[in-house]
């Protein structure tokens, strides 16, 4: 374990300054540790009392804090990784390492699709009964950046597969995989890698702990698999897609929604959580930004912002939960990402494409989808608006479902879902 106490006086590199690695830094520099950093981007250092070591391959180090969106093996002295792998931590580590397991509970939350959602919808449910819970991880603040103190607190972490892939110290009261798809195998290469590091999480369980997973029937043989290989199978609790619980929210009523949401149940039940509680945290609680979200209505047309589709199968699912849809779709296309249009294109009037992968787009869409390459948000978007006025139907939506990365064109989804939720609101 590397609590912040053991970390005290010891030589740590803080590898990679985005928004953990920040929180990470300041947090070890109050711990009164003797901290270097590294960033790709040495603009990020502005003050000169923290020391830069672009030499860090030469030293030695005690302890190496990295940032989960750098891979390693692909960086430039991936050697010097390799020889230090024992070194390596996260903030994760960190961060529940330095926790009273036995005063706090913490509940750890992945899956490809719709984690921040559930990660959120569960906190809001659980602050109703419980003041002291926080909302950390990769959606949420940095775990580092929130102060640790001698309170019975609930943690509901929201984790990736590249911070559950690098963290060796990771401890969990409760595990959640939502759905397994295939996603990020640019770097995960395979699948089953990505499978299997997301099935890691449950590794993690204290010995009282459980698990809940849901994934889709094609899928089962490599999750049996992955319990047998981590001797779980007793703490594990399998959910299927149907729930039994009404549900008056229409934004969670939804037949999507029913595996997570049987999930989020089961876990506010361990938590001896009432019902009329969840029944109230359920009805308020409303969509975050950029994942389905309406942003305005002109008379008939909605413009509907979900930027955070970064793959098929996040589109698919708000595909499915619209109809007569003017679809803008495209950017930079994910590695082994696949498009199942059949059952869904009857939903979609037109696609305008974008970003960078555009050709590759229009292959996959215009055997089951009339389509036009459009490439910028910009202009997909002024001929969306123009062929939903001119085909004036009773009900219809521009959807921004990308289903695919935003560095091509933006800084991130934030920026895209930005971008398309200033021009809705510019018409």
């Amino acid at each position: 374990m590397v609590s912040l106490q053991k970390l005290r006086n010891k030589k740590v590199l803080v590898f990679g300054l985005g928004i953990s690695g920040i929180a990470t830094l300041k947090s070890l520099i109050k711990n009164k540790s003797i901290v270097s950093v590294w960033d790709d981007n040495q603009k990020k250092i502005q003050n000169k009392k923290i020391h830069y070591d672009p030499n860090f391959h030469r030293k030695q180090y005690d302890y190496i804090v990295t940032s989960p969106g750098i891979d390693l093996l692909k960086h430039n002295h991936k050697s010097y990784f390799i020889k230090n792998k024992k070194k390596i931590i996260t903030d994760i580590d960190i961060f529940v390492s330095s926790l009273d397991l036995k005063r706090n509970k913490i509940i750890a939350i992945t899956g490809t699709n719709g984690k921040s959602t559930f990660a959120k919808l569960l906190y809001n449910i659980i602050k109703l009964k419980c003041k002291n819970t926080y909302l950390l991880g990769n959606y949420g603040k940095p775990v580092l950046s929130h102060r640790i103190n001698k309170n019975q607190n609930i943690y509901v972490l929201e984790l990736s597969s590249y911070q559950i892939e690098q963290s060796k110290y990771l401890k969990t009261h409760y595990a959640a995989i939502l759905n397994i798809t295939p996603d990020h195998l640019e770097r995960h290469k395979t699948f089953s890698k990505y499978f299997s590091i997301k099935c890691k999480v449950f590794n993690s369980l204290v010995p009282n702990g459980k698990g809940f997973v849901f994934v889709s029937k094609k899928y089962e043989k490599l999750l049996n698999i992955n319990l047998t290989k981590f001797k779980l199978k007793n703490k594990i609790k399998k959910i299927n897609k149907y729930l039994n619980f009404t549900i008056k929210n229409n934004y969670l009523n939804n037949e999507n929604f029913n595996s997570s949401l049987n999930i989020c149940i089961e876990i506010l039940k361990k938590l001896k959580i009432s019902k009329r509680i969840i029944e109230k945290g359920l009805s308020h609680f409303k969509s975050l930004p950029h994942r389905q979200q309406i942003v305005r209505k002109i008379k008939n047309i909605q413009f509907v912002n979900d930027s955070k589709a970064t793959n098929f199968d996040s589109a698919e699912f708000s595909i499915k939960c619209f109809k007569n849809i003017f679809w803008i779709v495209g950017g930079l296309m994910k590695q082994g990402d696949h498009f199942y249009l059949n059952k869904i294109k009857h939903k979609i009037i037109k696609a305008y494409i974008i970003g960078k992968s555009c050709d590759l787009f229009e292959k996959k869409i215009k055997k089951n989808v009339n389509c036009v390459i459009a490439k910028t948000l910009n202009k997909a978007f002024k001929l969306a608006y123009r062929d939903a006025l001119q085909k004036n139907i009773k009900e219809s939506v521009i959807l921004l479902s990308p289903a695919a990365a935003s560095f091509d064109q933006f800084k991130n989804f934030q920026h895209r879902g930005e971008v398309f939720t200033k021009l809705a609101k510019e018409v």
